[in-house]
């Protein structure tokens, strides 16, 4: 693959893991999940947040390192 094309997946991919973030903050927030359903409410609160940050760290990670690589050159 070209670099073009994995930088904007990559970025593609941190903007879904920031939408699912945003999504579990406004569930536990704004919509109270946890206190209607109870623990299941939970369950989807944490699995929403943590989907959005395994998607998120790593793609930010990459970015940063392909920045760095650039800058030098």
């Amino acid at each position: 693959m070209k670099e073009e094309t994995i930088k904007r997946t990559m970025t593609y991919i941190m903007f879904a893991g920031l939408t699912l973030l945003i999504t579990a903050i406004c569930l536990a927030v704004f919509a109270e999940l946890h206190n209607s359903m109870g623990m299941k409410g939970i369950k989807i609160i944490a699995a929403l947040a943590g989907g959005g940050l395994i998607l998120l760290l790593p793609s930010k990670i990459f970015l940063t390192l392909l920045l760095m690589m650039n800058e030098k050159k």
